[in-house]
């Protein structure tokens, strides 16, 4: 399937006709006030996200799709309240012959996810502590981790919603941790550097996309993404207090680093930073989460004309996107660090796999 010629969904206008394939992400029956009913679905591909409603025959509609399944559409690009829809003129299920790979329907980062990768072990590496460098060894040698964290997404919808997004969120809440050190010294920086490596973590188990969108676990749903990694790290923790000992101390702070790094109650973080470098890893994930989403917002949203991007209900406000809508190009981030780029690694096994 060839999607590298396709417009993304939010540079579609409306009257423009299109033929592509899509995965549904969501598929709802719904009622008119005079009770008739009516199917809302909503598809999904690399570049984003489009409804289509079905007034006529709907309950065929319902009972022959379902979510994740993939579909080959044919409509025209509507619009209704500034908002993009899908009129459906013709759509189908996909076959064998179409030789669909659900995976080309994620959205992926932007960025060399092996040099993304590289960047982040070499920031590791320069950690001192023999704890934390052991803890950090086996977490991410763990088979939960030592593939799905560097491909996993960073959010379902706001912030790092793509493959490999946690690693570029994670390496870049590292890298403004690493530089917060230099400017406050009493932060210890290998609790903070491994605090930042780890706060996400929970995100690996807290999505799932193997149905060509991302979406939440059970898990993910249940118990959240923090409450999944503190208990991860607090259960490997004490095995290598079995094996060689932990000190009680760094235990303490690693694992309130975790849960307290969304900085509020209101935010999901079970309690509020209460250490400097639990305060210094809170503002660092919120500017970066912030920044991230943004960015996306700017992206979508610029048109020739048009100074303001649609209503954020997520911040409360609308964002400024120039007089001029004079928005620079998007270019993929420099992740250099102070170690040699090309030097070995030792904490971790760089075997091909790994």
């Amino acid at each position: 399937m060839n999607k590298s010629a396709e417009k993304s969904i939010h540079t579609l206008k409306p009257g423009d006709k299109i033929t592509r394939f899509f995965v549904i992400r969501k598929i709802e029956l719904k009622t008119k006030k005079n009770g008739e009913p009516y199917v809302v679905m909503e598809f999904g591909d690399p570049s984003g996200r489009i409804t289509a409603t079905f007034w006529d025959n709907p309950l065929d509609y319902f009972n022959q799709y379902k979510t994740a399944d993939v579909v080959k559409i044919m409509g025209t690009i509507t619009q209704y309240k500034d908002t993009l829809q899908l009129s459906v003129d013709k759509i189908r299920k996909t076959g064998p012959g179409d030789n669909i790979n659900r995976y080309d329907f994620l959205p992926k980062i932007n960025l060399d996810l092996d040099q993304c990768k590289k960047d982040f072990l070499n920031i590791l590496s320069s950690i001192e502590n023999v704890h934390l460098k052991a803890l950090i060894d086996k977490t991410l040698n763990h088979p939960l981790y030592k593939e799905s964290f560097f491909i996993a997404p960073g959010g379902k919808l706001w912030h790092h919603a793509y493959m490999g997004g946690l690693l570029e969120h994670t390496f870049s809440v590292m890298t403004v941790c690493n530089s917060m050190c230099k400017q406050y010294p009493k932060a210890d920086r290998d609790l903070l550097l491994t605090g930042a490596a780890l706060h996400d973590i929970g995100k690996v188990e807290e999505y799932t996309y193997s149905m060509g969108y991302i979406d939440y676990s059970d898990e993910g749903r249940l118990w959240g993404h923090i409450s999944i990694g503190a208990q991860r790290i607090r259960s490997f923790i004490e095995e290598m207090e079995l094996e060689n000992g932990f000190p009680e101390e760094l235990k303490k702070n690693i694992i309130h680093l975790i849960l307290s790094h969304q900085g509020e109650l209101e935010h999901g973080s079970p309690v509020l930073p209460a250490t400097l470098e639990a305060m210094i890893l809170y503002y660092a994930d919120e500017m970066d989460s912030k920044a991230n989403a943004l960015q996306h917002i700017i992206e979508q949203d610029k048109a020739p004309g048009k100074n303001w991007s649609r209503y954020i209900h997520l911040l409360n406000r609308f964002i400024y996107l120039g007089g001029e809508n004079k928005v620079a190009d998007h270019k993929s981030t420099d992740y250099s660090s102070e170690s040699d780029p090309d030097s070995p690694l030792p904490l971790f096994d760089q075997s091909p796999d790994s």
